[in-house]
C-alpha cells in the first residue's frame, strides 16, 4: 500500500493582446490508508480580486512569522531541486507550504515534528491565524485577480476528526467532499472538474485515473491562480530576436522584448549577481529577475540565494532599458525526493502519524509539480518570468540597460509580506538555434 501526494502547477498563458499576467498553480495530496480504503475531500475557494489596498502595519506584523518560516522553506526546498541540475525549475512555495501546513493539523509524534521542522514553524494554531491574515492582505489587493482555493475529498465511509474538520473550514475556508475513489475514473473526472472551476478553467486534468487506486482514502487539493497586468508593458513592435547564451558552447536566438522605464535595481555583490524588479499594474506584486554576472554559474547563485538577503538588499530607481526574452516551457518535478531531503521522511512511511486526522493508519506517498509558464509582452504567466539579462551599466545619455541573455534566476514576490508566490529558474530557451554562417 502507498500513499500519494501531486502537486501540480499549471502556468496558462495569456492571449498577446489581453495584457495580462496569468498564473495557476494546484497542489495536490494523495493519502491512503494504510491498510484499507477510504476518502475525504476538503474543498474552499477564496477569490480575491479588484478591492482596495489596505494592508496595515499590524497585518503586517502578524504575518511576519509567517514569512520568515515561508522564506526558509523556499530555499531549502528549491536548493534541494536545483542540485546537479541543468533543467528550468519553478515551484510555488507558498501553495506548498499552505497545503502542508493544512496537513501538519493532522499529523502527531514524529510526523508532526518533521513538519514543523520543515516548515519552520513551531506553533501549528499561530501559523494557521497567519495564513488568515496574508489572505486578508491579498485579498485586499486591487487591479489583481487572486484565487487561493482548498478542497480535500474524502473516501465515502471515511471519517475525519471533528478537530481537523474545524479547522480546514474555519482556517483554510476548506469543504469537504466524499467520492468512492473505487471509482478512479469518476473520482478523477470530479477532482479535475473541481480544479477547473476553481482556476477559471485554466487548469484541468492534473489527476490522472492512474493516480487513484483502492488504497486511497484522501486527496488534499490547492489552487492558485493570479491574473495581472505588468505596470509598463512591453510593446510588440520592439521585440526581436537576440542571443541567448543557454551555456559557453550553445546559443540560441529567442525574441527578446524590449521597454525602456524606470525600474528598482541593485546589485548583491557577494553573489556576484544584478536584479530588476518588475512591477505588475498592482506594483504590491513584483517579478524579481536575478542574473548572474557573465563568468558566474547559475548553480553559484542558486548555492548562494538566501531570500533575506535579496528582501534587504538595497535598490535604486532610475531609467533601465530592460530586454526581456519571450519564452514558455511546460515541466513537471517529483517533489517526494525534495520533501525527503527537507527532512520530511515519516509522512510517506509506515509509521506515519496522522491520528489527528483519522483513527485510520495513513501516510502520504507521492508529491508533483506540473508547470506550464509563457512570458510575452502583455504579462508573464505562472509567476514565472521575467527574464533579465547582462549586468547593469551606465551610458552616456542613454540609460542603463538590463539584458536578459543567458540563464537567469526568476520570483513573484507579495511585497507587503515578502512572500515569494513562485520561484524558478531558466536555464534554457528552446526557439531559433544559431547556425554558422556558411
Amino acid at each position: 500500500m502507498y500513499n500519494k501526494v501531486m502537486y501540480h502547477i499549471y502556468l496558462q498563458a495569456t492571449n498577446s493582446n489581453q495584457n495580462r499576467t496569468i498564473l495557476c498553480v494546484n497542489t495536490a495530496l494523495r493519502i491512503e490508508e494504510i491498510h484499507s480504503l477510504f476518502a475525504i475531500v476538503i474543498g474552499s475557494t477564496l477569490v480575491l480580486s479588484n478591492q482596495d489596498m489596505s494592508s496595515s502595519s499590524g497585518q503586517q506584523n502578524d504575518i511576519k512569522t509567517l514569512s520568515t518560516a515561508c522564506n526558509k522553506f523556499t530555499i531549502l526546498l528549491y536548493k534541494s531541486l536545483s542540485t546537479n541540475i541543468d533543467s528550468n525549475i519553478v515551484i510555488s512555495p507558498l501553495s506548498l507550504h499552505i497545503i502542508l501546513s493544512l496537513l501538519s493539523n493532522g499529523a502527531g509524534g514524529l510526523t508532526l515534528n518533521e513538519l514543523k521542522s520543515a516548515l519552520h514553524h513551531d506553533d501549528t494554531a499561530s501559523l494557521n491565524d497567519e495564513f488568515k491574515f496574508l489572505a486578508l492582505l491579498l485579498n485586499n489587493m486591487e487591479n489583481i485577480d487572486v484565487r487561493i482555493a482548498n478542497k480535500i475529498y474524502v473516501q465515502d465511509g471515511f471519517d475525519l476528526m471533528a478537530e481537523f474538520l474545524a479547522i480546514c473550514t474555519n482556517i483554510f475556508q476548506s469543504s469537504i467532499s466524499r467520492l468512492n475513489f473505487k471509482d478512479n475514473e469518476l473520482a478523477a473526472k470530479t477532482m479535475n472538474s473541481w480544479v477547473q472551476k476553481a482556476t477559471n478553467n485554466k487548469i484541468s486534468d492534473i489527476i490522472s485515473s492512474d493516480d487513484i487506486d483502492q488504497d486511497t482514502r484522501i486527496m488534499l487539493i490547492n489552487a492558485i491562480y493570479f491574473k495581472s497586468k505588468w505596470l509598463h508593458p512591453f510593446d510588440q513592435v520592439y521585440t526581436v530576436k537576440r542571443k541567448f547564451h543557454v551555456s559557453k558552447t550553445e546559443t540560441n536566438l529567442v525574441p527578446t522584448m524590449y521597454k525602456s522605464s524606470k525600474y528598482a535595481y541593485g546589485d548583491i555583490p557577494t553573489w556576484h549577481t544584478s536584479f530588476i524588479e518588475i512591477p505588475y499594474l498592482n506594483q504590491d506584486i513584483v517579478m524579481i529577475i536575478l542574473l548572474p554576472d557573465r563568468e558566474i554559474e547559475l548553480q553559484v547563485l542558486e548555492n548562494n540565494f538566501n531570500w533575506e538577503v535579496l528582501a534587504d538588499a538595497p535598490r535604486s530607481t532610475d531609467e533601465v532599458a530592460l530586454y526581456l526574452p519571450k519564452f514558455k516551457f511546460e515541466i513537471t518535478i517529483d517533489l517526494k525526493d525534495a520533501l525527503r531531503k527537507i527532512g520530511l521522511n515519516t509522512m510517506f512511511e509506515d509509521n506515519a502519524d496522522f491520528t489527528r486526522l483519522s483513527n485510520i493508519p495513513l501516510k502520504v506517498s507521492h508529491a508533483l509539480q506540473k508547470i506550464f509558464i509563457e512570458i510575452n509582452e502583455e504579462g508573464s504567466e505562472a509567476a514565472a518570468a521575467t527574464v533579465v539579462g547582462m549586468r547593469l551599466k551606465r551610458m552616456a545619455i542613454l540609460p542603463m540597460e538590463f539584458v536578459v541573455d543567458r540563464p537567469f534566476l526568476f520570483a513573484i514576490e507579495h511585497k507587503p509580506s515578502r512572500v515569494p508566490l513562485f520561484l524558478g529558474s531558466v536555464r534554457n530557451i528552446e526557439f531559433v538555434h544559431e547556425k554558422d554562417e556558411l
